[in-house]
């Protein structure tokens, strides 16, 4: 399987958990998909240790019919940061039926937003993120 052709969303925001944010981003590229970042708005955004990451594009300039999945990770303390044109964009990607896929408190704010989830596309914490990903391949690989 390979997600090759694929392009795969991963919210950024200040707070983020590293590996809840970079396994899946590595491991998809690691597969040939196309993963953007996709922060708050312009500049940079700092994980829990001060660890920067540059968005590659921001919410309003993704194209829904664009994304096979959106994946958000979560913080670790509280609700994720996410600005208004994040949620925005997770808005337009479940009503164009994306696949949305999170991890820790980030499956909290996509509960509290979108009001369900998949529990089979939910990492409830770092230990589970290997089985989040076996799922999103198998989904848009399959």
């Amino acid at each position: 399987m390979t997600l090759s052709n694929r392009s795969i969303v991963v919210f950024a925001f200040d707070g983020y958990q590293e590996l809840e944010f970079w396994y899946p981003v590595l491991r998809a590229r690691e597969e040939g998909a196309e993963v953007k970042v996709v922060g708050p708005g312009e500049g940079p955004c700092e994980s829990h240790l001060g660890y920067p990451v540059l968005g590659d594009t921001v919410p309003d300039e993704v194209v829904s019919e664009d994304v096979d999945a959106l994946v958000v990770p979560g913080t670790v303390a509280g609700r994720p940061a996410v600005s208004d044109e994040q949620v925005s964009l997770l808005r337009r990607l479940r009503a164009a039926e994306v696949p949305i896929f999170a991890s820790g408190s980030g499956a909290h704010l996509v509960r509290e937003l979108v009001l369900d989830v998949d529990p089979d596309r939910v990492a409830v914490d770092a230990d589970a993120l290997p089985a989040m990903f076996t799922r999103l391949r198998t989904e848009l690989a399959g």
